[in-house]
């Protein structure tokens, strides 16, 4: 399960990845020359904002024109990141996020034996009989 959802939190990075290497292919390689002096001086990681300009321009525009000039050199730095390493920082935020939970005993990294049940005081529910149970008839 766990490398399961290692992978499942790498995702975005592997579409960011194929992403780059699509547009890397479509543009570079249609004839079908591939050297690796090309891919070192073509193959470019794409930024986030690059991605968002390209695929959703008009939601970028209503972005710009709903956010305060404040906080816009925020938003710009954030956008200058590239995709892949955003989805790396995704991935790496809950991993650390398990591995703290996994100190505390709970969350996905537990070891099936380590995790504490609390024992119930209730003995119908927990599965024990705690004896006869007599029944009045009348």
């Amino acid at each position: 399960m766990r490398s399961s959802l290692i992978l499942f939190l790498l995702i975005p990075t592997f579409i960011a990845l194929g992403h780059d290497v699509y547009l890397f292919y479509t543009n570079y390689l249609n004839p079908g020359v591939f050297s690796f002096d090309l891919l070192q001086k073509e193959f470019k990681f794409s930024s986030l904002g690059y991605i968002w300009t390209t695929y959703g321009r008009e939601s970028f525009d209503a972005t710009v024109m709903a956010t305060e000039g404040t906080y816009w050199p925020i938003i710009d730095k954030i956008l200058t990141l590239r995709a892949t390493v955003a989805g790396l920082i995704f991935a790496g935020f809950f991993l650390i996020l398990f591995l703290i939970l996994k100190m505390f005993g709970r969350g996905p990294f537990v070891e099936e034996g380590t995790v504490s049940k609390k024992k119930s005081s209730d003995s119908f529910r927990s599965g024990k009989q705690s004896g006869k149970i007599k029944y009045k008839r009348q």
